[in-house]
Formats: C-alpha cells, structure tokens, sequence
C-alpha cells in the first residue's frame, strides 16, 4: 500500500489523474483482475501502435524535405564529420538518440565519461485464441528501486492481449536471439560489468538477475502472472513475440541504473544518453524540452 501512495503522489506531481481504489471498485473496471485490499486505477491510461505513428511521421517528415538514410551505421567522427557505411557528412549540430550505442558514439565526441549502456531483454508472451479476456490493462504495483514495471497485461489496440515483457540481461547490445549479432568485444565488457554487479550485488542486481533469468521458463512466467488475475485460460498464451532490447543507462561510477533522461552537449552535438520509459509516451514533449533547451530554436 505505501508503494500505491507513492505511485498517487508521483501521478499528481505530474498532473495525471489517478484513484486508489477497492478490491470492489476494481471488479466493477475489469471483473479478471485481482489485488489486495487496493489498487490504482488510471483512466486516461491507453495503448498505441507505435509502428502507425513512426511511419505517419515518416511520411510527414518527408513531405517536409527531411532525408532518411537506413541501414547506415555510424562508424567515427573525423575532423568535424560523420562517417557512415557510404557517407561523409557535416552538420553544424549531430544530435545523437542512437540507443543501444549513444553511450559509445557520444565518447566519439569526449563525452559520456561516467555512463555505458547495460542491455535487457524483453519478451511478450501473445495471447492467441479468438476472445478477448481481459479490457484494461493490468499492472503490479513496481518495486521504485528499479526502472522496471515487471509482468503486467497489455491490451492492444486490435483488442489482442500480451504478457510481459521480461527485463532479462543481455550479453551484447543487439543479443535479440541467440548468436544473431554476436559482438565479441561487447560481449566481454558488458559480461565482465554484469558480473561485477552480480557479486557486489549492486542495486540488487544478483536478485533481480536470477529472478528475471527464470522467465525463459514458459511455465514460471505464466505463473507470476497469474498473481494478477484469475479465471483466465493461460493455455491462450503459446507465442513468445519479437524481442525486444531495452537501451538501460548505468553510472559506472556509482554502479547505479539511472532512472532519469541524461542528455550531455558540447559545442557541435547534443547526445540523448538515457530516454526512460515510457520513452514512447514521452518522446514528443521530450523532444519540445531538447529543442527550447538545448538547440534553442
């Protein structure tokens, strides 16, 4: 309960309407779920297809003279320009939102001395039968030592239903499945910081990391879900879906996850090194306070 008053203050702090309600008021909302005593309920809470909104942006940008380049990798910064795959390109302000590898090319630039990006992966279960058992989306209440919101249900726009995701710790930036994208480099720096955390046991790192390495098991996952619910036909979940890479910033200083946006700037380039989540949710506002602050447009 003292972490549901926590959640209430934080949504009010930041003007999003939020209840605590009974066990009660909450079968009234959604019959399926379960709690104890309480829950929060967040009505203005919804779901998106982030895939539409990109490609209507795209299109827009485009129509707009902005030029997209795919499938160019950033390989160094040299005498003021960017090399990629093909190109050589000069721009009087880079402004780097490269995720997985922001850490790595904003040192390109002398900077993101305290920081390295830790990697986790993250699975949906895809509920595949016809019906639709649940019509709210269903969290647990977070633990807010980690940035992490654990097994929760999602419901999709098309009604569909997915569980997830997990926060497993990968062992190279692009570790979706198996050795697709192996990095041997990346593989050693990221084993040896992930082992490092492990021991010392750092923000309960060893914990979290044995907790989260169960949910390859079908069976366990399910069964941290079902904490949430009740009445429902988890025989329905029987696809795991594409996975995932959440871009995780940690201060290597401190050996801390940083839970909050980190941007670093120097004179020619402005470098994004941790977008939290729900990045999504937040990217268009974000981007608002980048520009009024930073490129100052």
């Amino acid at each position: 309960l003292q972490r549901i008053y926590e959640l209430e203050k934080r949504a009010k702090n930041n003007q999003v309407p939020v209840k605590i309600i009974d066990e009660k008021e909450l079968k009234e909302i959604e019959p399926k779920a379960k709690t104890f005593q309480n829950a929060l309920f967040s009505p203005l809470t919804a779901t998106i297809d982030p895939v539409e909104i990109c490609f209507h942006l795209k299109t827009n940008l485009i129509k707009n003279h902005v030029q997209f380049l795919f499938q160019e990798p950033y390989i160094k910064r040299e005498h003021g320009y960017i090399l990629t795959k093909n190109f050589k390109i000069y721009a009087k302000t880079i402004i780097n939102c490269a995720g997985l590898y922001a850490d790595k090319i904003a040192k390109d630039f002398g900077l993101s001395k305290n920081y390295a990006i830790l990697p986790f992966k993250g699975l949906y279960l895809k509920y595949t039968k016809k019906d639709f058992p649940i019509h709210v989306n269903i969290y647990p209440v977070p633990d807010l030592k980690y940035p992490f919101l654990g097994v929760h249900f999602t419901v999709s726009v098309d009604g569909s239903l997915k569980l997830g995701p997990t926060a497993i710790p990968a062992f190279w930036r692009e570790h979706y499945k198996g050795l697709k994208n192996f990095n041997l480099s990346e593989f050693f720096s990221i084993l040896t910081k992930e082992a490092e955390l492990f021991l010392k046991n750092s923000f309960s790192f060893r914990n979290f990391a044995i907790e989260e390495m169960k949910k390859y098991s079908k069976k366990i996952f399910l069964q941290m879900a079902s904490k949430l619910v009740e009445e429902i036909d988890f025989s329905g979940f029987r696809e795991w879906s594409k996975p995932g890479i959440r871009a995780q910033l940690i201060n290597t200083k401190t050996n801390e996850l940083v839970q909050d946006f980190v941007i670093e700037q120097e004179e020619h380039s402005i470098h994004i090194l941790n977008a939290v989540s729900p990045a999504f949710t937040a990217s268009i506002p974000f981007v608002r306070y980048i520009i009024k602050n930073y490129i100052k447009i």
